[in-house]
């Protein structure tokens, strides 16, 4: 299933502050995708951070998320908001959905819009970037170079992308959210189950600042569950998955199993240079699988 609502150009790319610190070469690998299949975008040095992360983990108020996503959307001047990061996408249409019920929020932050010279603008529609990959798929596969067939992978998406507006999942379910399986099936991999596949990598805001052992425990039940799968790549939706997929594989569970976001994949597919687009960042090296997909370890 693809939503028909999913536009087909003038993006406004809604970047990602982990995504941005933590894995840089992500951002460049969508707009490498981006520029090979021809799609038009804005990349806007001038928009804020979503404060998602601040907003779920209690420290930053209703309102101010409200005001500071407003601007935002003021910012994207009717353009279709497409957010790299799941907390992005689930935080701005959350804002969107309350400033269009809730008069008296509505009026607040209109006033709030009003200091800084700016009108309140909903008009923007939001989406994931995974959607429009989905959505631009026969463009994808007509530019690629490289198939990925007999490499086998497992697919984790963020929670808030399909547990939060679960009636806008683009393909499957909100229990079973296929979209990555659509993609890494369209480039040639295999898509293997498991049965933690629904579980959250762990990352779970509160918890990850006032309990360290909790969500480990949660992410090594995910990787046991991986381990049974033996997959050749771990495929993300979600830069802060993506962190805790990667990052603490070591220590949590020693695997060395990469883990790669969707876009770098489809980059890599598309003949991007898996050095220009940050792989030597990720914790777990990627130079076996970049031997097994056949790119031969990239650049040295």
């Amino acid at each position: 299933m693809i939503s028909a609502a999913i536009p087909q150009d003038q993006y406004y790319l809604f970047k990602s502050c982990i995504m941005c610190s933590m894995y840089p070469g992500i951002e460049k690998s969508i707009r490498f995708v981006l520029d090979r299949i021809g799609a038009g975008y804005t990349d806007d040095p001038e928009h804020s951070s979503c404060t998602g992360f601040g907003y779920h983990a209690g420290v930053v108020p209703l309102r101010a998320n409200l005001a500071l996503n407003a601007r935002n959307f003021s910012l994207a001047s009717g353009r279709s908001i497409v957010c790299t990061c799941p907390t992005s996408y689930g935080n701005l249409k959350e804002c969107k959905e309350i400033l269009s019920k809730d008069s008296d929020q509505a009026e607040y932050v209109a006033g709030a819009m009003e200091k800084i010279g700016r009108k309140m603008d909903l008009s923007p529609s939001i989406h994931h970037i995974s959607d429009v990959f989905l959505a631009k798929l026969d463009d994808i596969t007509a530019k690629a170079l490289y198939r990925f067939d007999g490499i086998s992978a497992v697919t984790h998406h963020g929670c808030h992308y399909s547990k939060i507006f679960y009636r806008d999942v683009a393909s499957g379910t909100h229990e079973k959210p296929e979209v990555l399986d659509d993609i890494a099936k369209a480039l040639g991999c295999s898509v293997a189950d498991y049965g933690e596949r629904s579980l959250c990598c762990g990352m779970g805001f509160h918890y990850t600042m006032l309990d360290r052992e909790y969500p480990r425990s949660i992410l090594k039940r995910k990787f046991a569950s991986i381990q049974e799968a033996s997959p050749d790549v771990i495929i993300t939706q979600c830069p802060g998955c993506t962190f805790n997929l990667d990052y603490y594989q070591e220590t949590v569970s020693p695997l060395d199993i990469p883990v790669l976001y969707f876009s770098e994949l489809v980059a890599l597919a598309l003949g991007a240079d898996p050095y220009d687009i940050g792989l030597d960042m990720h914790a777990v090296p990627v130079e076996p699988l970049l031997e097994k997909l056949g790119i031969g370890g990239g650049r040295q």
